[in-house]
């Protein structure tokens, strides 16, 4: 991210400074695209599933649910229940626009019948007919692609406008569509920047991408229901293309497509409050703490083993060494950020940078002091784990909350993907309150949301 704010809040949909927009807090990760909201004139706001159950989604025109947490689609159903997943439909229904995003988008569709019976709620959310491409019998719901960049060759779709050529986006495990009506941006080839799931397990032979690419899959699927819409993206237009997942592509631009066709029925005051110098002063020694662990942490890559499960195009020891790096350059530049954010009170969203994780949460969203917290934690536990008592990888994330690998560097909910959460949070509270943006540089220099 750089400091281009007129830029970025130019290139936004100019009709979402009135958009009455949530991201769905209970499970996932939210935090890319709280700072779109904001770096495009929006009001960045956050709504929980008990705030849905009490009929919250009534106050918005439209909610986003966005990738998953460590329990994927489950661990965003469960807090909701039958009562917050019937809201959702009523509200979709009478005029609501639903906007997925990877495990966010799989709610909707018509996923397999042992997925459904196995989590009842996914059966009560169905709003359309659509099953994924690598949807499965298992209790994931779906046979993952891989993770990394895939090549996208636009269509004639609204979701699409203002794309010529193919363009490349983050797929991260998530649902492929169908060539049906309502499906729109075909999938060419995988990137060099990708790694098939069965390469992450260590497996040869044909890919599931490769499998879909054939049977015409496509990364976006948009559909009325009653008086209102679903737009899906099995894949990450809001995620960017570094090892952090910093530094948006042009696929960004797919987000703002979608929020522009929303209406907006009323109108957006911004809540203000107070913004302590002791949280800042706090996420500040976080981020001290958080470089001393990581510069120790940063040689055990040589301790990896050979079959450590590799994404995103890059082996386990160069992953990790690559998110160790940008994680040593956000946290730097965090820390000046912090150092001159002001303090007081009538700022817009504080609770961007201090929020406490409700219990019922799979990750989702906690504030950016929190989540430089939870980082520190794992990084810590990281450290305290001798390589020799490192786990076997017995899976491509089994090991995810005990091997200092995942604990630190493999994927967007690991440490360095919670302290690029943080630095993204700043970056939407100092969006709105027109403030300098964190000069946070992914190391791929690349950045096309700004």
């Amino acid at each position: 991210m750089t400091n281009r704010r007129n830029e970025t809040t130019l290139s936004g949909p100019p009709q979402l400074r009135n958009l009455r927009v949530a991201v769905y807090a209970s499970g996932g990760a939210p935090a890319h695209h709280l700072a779109l909201l904001a770096l495009w004139g929006g009001q960045p706001r956050v709504i929980y599933a008990e705030e849905i159950t009490a009929g919250g989604l009534d106050s918005l025109d439209a909610v986003i649910f966005p990738g998953g947490g460590l329990l994927a689609m489950a661990g965003q159903l469960e807090p909701l229940g039958a009562t917050g997943v019937a809201r959702v439909r009523a509200w979709v229904d009478s005029g609501g626009t639903y906007i997925g995003t990877c495990a966010g988008s799989c709610h909707p569709l018509r996923m397999s019948d042992p997925y459904r019976e196995a989590l009842p709620a996914a059966a009560q959310f169905q709003m359309c007919e659509v099953t994924p491409l690598n949807a499965s019998t298992g209790e994931w719901g779906l046979d993952s692609p891989g993770t990394g960049r895939i090549q996208v060759r636009p269509e004639d779709h609204p979701l699409f406008e203002g794309f010529s050529e193919p363009f490349e986006i983050v797929h991260y495990n998530g649902p492929l569509f169908p060539p049906e009506p309502g499906a729109a941006g075909e999938v060419l080839r995988a990137t060099e920047a990708f790694t098939p799931f069965e390469r992450s397990l260590g497996l040869d032979g044909e890919t599931t991408l490769e499998r879909s690419i054939a049977r015409g899959a496509r990364i976006a699927y948009h559909q009325p229901v009653g008086a209102g819409q679903i737009i899906l993206f099995g894949s990450h237009p809001e995620f960017g293309a570094s090892a952090l997942q910093l530094g948006w592509l042009p696929a960004s631009r797919l987000l703002a497509n979608a929020l522009k066709t929303v209406r907006a029925h009323g109108s957006v005051s911004p809540k203000t409050g107070t913004v302590g110098r002791e949280t800042l002063s706090e996420a500040t020694r976080t981020v001290h703490e958080l470089e001393v662990v990581l510069e120790r942490l940063a040689p055990l890559q040589l301790h990896l083993p050979p079959n450590t499960p590799p994404f995103l195009g890059q082996s386990g020891p160069e992953l990790w060494t690559a998110a160790l790096e940008e994680s040593r350059q956000v946290l730097e530049r965090m820390r000046l950020w912090l150092t001159n954010s002001p303090v007081g009170e009538g700022l817009a969203a504080p609770f961007l940078l201090d929020s406490a994780p409700r219990p019922n949460q799979d990750f989702g969203f906690a504030g950016a002091k929190q989540l430089l917290t939870r980082a520190l934690e794992m990084a810590r536990q990281a450290l305290d784990t001798p390589p020799e008592a490192w786990p076997a990888f017995s899976g491509a994330y089994n090991e995810f909350l005990s091997h200092p690998y995942h604990l630190v560097a493999s994927t967007y909910l690991s440490a360095g993907g919670l302290i690029a959460g943080a630095a993204l949070q700043a970056t939407a509270f100092a969006a709105a309150n027109g403030l300098a943006l964190p000069e946070i540089v992914p190391l791929t220099g690349v950045n096309h949301a700004e």
